[in-house]
């Protein structure tokens, strides 16, 4: 018989919790749910890292509410007590990560409506058709580089590489700056002291081409921003073209990546893939909900003493909520396993903060797996799958490599494109 978890605990009170990061760098993430389902229900304190707590939300309806109601959990980083009170400690990845920002991502209420609108107006601008040719142009350029060699890490190599290439081309950036972006993003998501500078030297390339962009407007989304008829101030400009570039660069990778993964390990899946049963996008539809690329959304903080699912969340408590955990949740069937007849996930997110960018990182996705399957004929895994291992994100689960071999070509779809030169010295490398 279980013990019935306290209800009455207050999270700056405990000590010794799982940390976060067991729940998406684990290979087998049964025994650790079981654990802390057991021992606190479905609400259990978690350790952030550097001793920071936090409550971990585990089913799909109380996900579901924390999501759908800013009021109470917000995403304005002043309502966080740990935060005020230093124990967030200035120079970590925790606090670079969350520190306050003039954009939809930090905000809510009024100003997340006036900021989240612009991005959604800039979006809308954007032409598909062309967004796809570019990614596709993108992927070959680095393509060109790999398919020679026979062998790869396709995650430095490639999956890491697509998303800044796919925002610089939004943004109308060069090859070089894209290079310098990813690199950025990859920091930012690190939680680690990385993400500090990286931030730092990503607002300063911003800042550059918002300025140049006031004086010479384009078709690009950087443009769109600076001259959306809502008028953001410097503050709100920056921080929004920052968050474009970082937010989605961490998910769309490990989309790509597991997507992948996936159709090399799973004999059955990559089959019917390749027997037309099963689409890309019905197979990248699956990954999101059996294999989330988004497995933890970042901390919410409560604004006012309140209750999830029986548990009492005191004021200025973060609360995370595990959004991969509550969606397989309501997919254990075995039957179901690998199906992608549900689209009942979370990878996106829900409420006012779910993700605007869904529609144009399922193109860039999309097109980053179907061109790495053609160009690399003959791809498969050279570990097993279980060896693949998985990154130290607290927010997101994927492989942090992919070695491949393939049947090596030589027939260049961009020859006269070469990589910049931080671009080719990773996709060279096998």
């Amino acid at each position: 018989m279980h013990a019935t978890p306290r209800t009455d605990v207050r999270l700056d009170d405990l000590t010794g919790l799982t940390p976060l990061a067991a729940t998406t760098t684990s290979h087998d993430l049964r025994p650790i749910y079981a654990t802390v389902r057991e021992a606190w229900g479905p609400v259990a304190p978690v350790e952030l890292s550097d001793g920071v707590p936090a409550w971990l939300v585990l089913d799909y309806a109380d996900v579901v509410r924390v999501l759908r109601e800013p009021a109470t959990f917000s995403r304005d980083v002043a309502h966080w007590r740990a935060f005020g009170d230093g124990r967030v400690r200035l120079g970590t990845g925790l606090h670079a990560f969350f520190s306050p920002r003039s954009n939809a991502y930090y905000t809510d209420g009024d100003q997340n409506i006036r900021l989240r609108a612009v991005v959604d107006d800039a979006f809308e601008c954007v032409d598909e058709k062309l967004l796809a040719r570019e990614v596709r142009r993108a992927c070959d350029r680095i393509l060109d580089h790999i398919a020679p060699h026979g062998t790869a890490d396709l995650v430095p190599s490639y999956t890491a590489l697509v998303p800044s290439l796919a925002v610089a081309a939004m943004y109308g950036l060069g090859p070089d700056l894209a290079a310098d972006m990813l690199i950025w993003a990859s920091d930012i998501f690190s939680n680690t002291e990385r993400a500090v500078p990286a931030f730092l030297a990503l607002n300063t390339m911003l800042q550059a081409e918002i300025d140049r962009r006031r004086v010479h407007p384009t078709s690009d989304v950087l443009s769109a921003l600076v001259h959306h008829p809502a008028r953001l101030n410097s503050t709100e400009l920056l921080d929004t073209a920052q968050m474009i570039q970082s937010a989605g660069h961490e998910m769309s990778v490990a989309w790509t990546t597991t997507t992948l993964a996936h159709l090399l390990a799973d004999a059955a899946f990559a089959g019917r893939v390749a027997g037309g049963r099963l689409g890309i996008d019905e197979a990248l539809s699956t990954v999101l909900v059996h294999a989330s690329p988004t497995w933890n959304t970042p901390c919410r903080f409560a604004t006012a003493d309140t209750e999830v699912a029986g548990r009492a969340i005191h004021r200025g408590d973060a609360v995370v909520t595990a959004v991969a955990e509550a969606t397989l949740a309501v997919h254990r069937d075995a039957d179901q396993i690998w199906s992608a007849d549900s689209r009942a996930h979370l990878a996106f997110g829900a409420g006012p903060h779910h993700c605007p960018a869904n529609r144009l990182a399922r193109i860039i996705v999309k097109v980053a797996v179907e061109q790495a399957i053609v160009r690399l004929p003959g791809l498969r895994l050279t570990i097993p799958a279980a060896e693949l291992g998985y990154g130290p994100s607290l927010w997101s689960r994927s492989a942090p490599t992919l070695p491949v071999t393939f049947q090596p070509t030589h027939l260049a779809a961009n020859p006269d494109l070469p990589l910049p030169g931080a671009l080719s010295a990773t996709a060279t490398e096998p």
